[in-house]
C-alpha cells in the first residue's frame, strides 16, 4: 500500500484562527540538564493545526469528538476535489457541482483552494482572510450526497473572519448531521487525489468538541 500523510505537523509557529490559543511547548524534564529523560508540558487551543469538528462546535447538546466510534473516523474513498480560490473568496454549490461525479462516490471529501501556500508566506493572512464554503454549498452538500460522512479543506477553516456569519451559517449547517466531520487546515498541497481509505485520528478528550488530528491517506496497490 502507499500512505500520505494529510495533516500537518504542529509547532509553536502554525497559524492560528483570530481568538484561538496558539502552541506552547515548555520543557519539564531534559537530559541535557541532567534528567534522566525528556519530558514537555503543553498548552494549546483545540482548534490549532489540522483538527476535527464534531456537532458539539456549534451545537451544546451534540456529539462530542470522543463521542465517535473506531470506525466512524475511517472514510472509504477519500477525494481531494481542486477548487482555486484566493483569499477571502467563497466556495458555491457551483464550485462544488463541477465535482459532482467524484463526490458522489465519496464518503470523505477533501476540498483543495491552493491557500495552504500561505500558512507559510503570509501566515496573518492565511488565518484572517481565508477561502469560506458558502451556506448554499454547505446545503448542496448535505442534501445531495448522502454518503458524505466528513468534509476537509486546506484552509484554516471552512468559515473566514471575513465571512463570519456566512462560516458560522456553514458550520451548523454541515454539523447538524449526527455524524458527519469537519477536518480543517489539512495539509493538501502535491498529494494525490484519490485513496482507498483515509483515517482520522484525533485525540480523544472526553466532552471536547473538536481535537487536532493525525490524517492519513492509504492507496491500496494492485
Amino acid at each position: 500500500m502507499k500512505a500520505a500523510l494529510l495533516s500537518k505537523t504542529l509547532s509553536e509557529r502554525t497559524p492560528v484562527y483570530p481568538g484561538m490559543m496558539p502552541l506552547r511547548v515548555s520543557p519539564l524534564r531534559q537530559i541535557s540538564s541532567g534528567d534522566t529523560s525528556n519530558s514537555y508540558a503543553m498548552m494549546l487551543g483545540n482548534h490549532v493545526g489540522t483538527h476535527v469538528d464534531a456537532q458539539r462546535h456549534f451545537y451544546g447538546e451534540g456529539r462530542a469528538i470522543s463521542d465517535f466510534r473506531p470506525e466512524e473516523l475511517v472514510f472509504k474513498r477519500g477525494v481531494i476535489i481542486d477548487v482555486p480560490k484566493g483569499p477571502g473568496e467563497l466556495i458555491t454549490r457551483r464550485d462544488l457541482e463541477a465535482h459532482e461525479q467524484a463526490i458522489s462516490r465519496s464518503g470523505l471529501v477533501m476540498i483543495r483552494t491552493g491557500i495552504e501556500r500561505m500558512a507559510v508566506s503570509d501566515p496573518v493572512k492565511f488565518a484572517n482572510d481565508g477561502p469560506c464554503i458558502s451556506e448554499e454549498g454547505a446545503k448542496y452538500l448535505i442534501k445531495f450526497y448522502p454518503r458524505l460522512r466528513c468534509v476537509g479543506t486546506d484552509a484554516i477553516s471552512i468559515g473566514s473572519p471575513r465571512h463570519r456569519d456566512e462560516g458560522w451559517r456553514s458550520h451548523r449547517v454541515l454539523l447538524s448531521a449526527p455524524d458527519l466531520l469537519i477536518i480543517e487546515d489539512m495539509a493538501l498541497a502535491g498529494k494525490d487525489n484519490y485513496y482507498d481509505l483515509v483515517i482520522v485520528a484525533p485525540l480523544l478528550i472526553e466532552g471536547v468538541d473538536s481535537t487536532p488530528c493525525t490524517v492519513i491517506g492509504i492507496c491500496e496497490l494492485y
